[in-house]
């Protein structure tokens, strides 16, 4: 990018400076964001993942999210399925997102979102987010169809008070701060011990499958949700049936190790306690 010391200075692609890759400017002030948006998807097996290649360098970097937009309980919704903060290091960093529960069915897109968190009092802003090489796994197939049009909402729905959470239903519940992590499911999707740090990794009511946990990576390595009958792109063949289920149908985190480079590794970062 043009800007100096931010940025990457070569391509994923070709590893050259003649190369192209897309990216994110952040003198665009704060507050400021990029969507990127995928064709229409849909998914056979609800395992569809984009992949992709990201930079993130520069001391005022700020966030690159991933997310799927699909129709839920009848309104058009977007949930994001992985979200970085910060710098990642001078380097090209391998990432997958899978699409979420809730759109895995349906006509969904991807969207590819930078946004420029950092207010500093300067004129040159070191906080350009790039991404390069995308590609979508076996199970994603392009849908020629759209979202369906949906209907405005008679009224908005009730935010929940300051002592309080959202479960993130159609009902808009709320429940008490106190009765989040209490080991007792007060939601009617259990949203509230959903990220409480026990984990099976399989599909459920709650906005994120992994609950809560993150892959924090910053080399080619990276943890990502598999479903265990799915096949895996590398010559790394994973387990064929998880621990919870004992089936092709259940899901565990995976490091794919394909590229079998020493040294380097994956982080997964539980929710914070306490």
């Amino acid at each position: 990018s043009p800007t100096s010391n931010t940025g990457p200075q070569f391509d994923h692609t070709t590893g050259i400076p003649s190369g192209h890759y897309l990216y994110f400017e952040a003198d665009a002030g704060y507050g400021a964001s990029a969507h990127y948006t995928s064709p229409y998807l849909k998914s056979e097996f609800g395992s569809c993942t984009l992949r992709f290649y990201y930079y993130m360098y520069g001391e005022d970097i700020g966030t690159l999210e991933i997310k799927t937009v699909g129709i839920v309980d009848g309104f058009e919704k977007p949930e994001t399925v992985q979200a970085m903060k910060g710098e990642r290091g001078q380097l090209w960093n391998r990432g997958s997102a899978p699409v979420h529960p809730f759109h895995k069915y349906g006509t969904f897109q991807f969207i590819i979102v930078a946004t420029n968190i950092n207010a500093p009092e300067k004129s040159e802003i070191r906080g350009d987010i790039a991404v390069d090489d995308l590609s979508f796994s076996l199970d994603c197939q392009a849908d020629t169809s759209t979202l369906p049009s949906t209907p405005s909402p008679t009224t908005l729905p009730e935010e929940c008070l300051e002592d309080e959470t959202a479960c993130n239903d159609s009902a808009h519940t709320c429940v008490k701060n106190s009765k989040v992590c209490d080991f007792v499911n007060d939601c009617p999707n259990n949203y509230d011990e959903a990220f409480c740090g026990a984990c099976n990794f399989e599909e459920n009511d709650s906005d994120d499958i992994n609950c809560g946990y993150e892959d924090t990576s910053t080399g080619i390595f990276q943890w990502e949700n598999h479903k265990a009958d799915m096949p895996s792109d590398g010559v790394f063949k994973p387990p064929v049936e998880d621990h919870t289920t004992s089936s092709g149908s259940g899901h565990y985190m995976l490091v794919d190790h394909s590229h079998n480079l020493y040294g380097e590794s994956a982080i997964l970062k539980g929710p914070k306690f306490g």
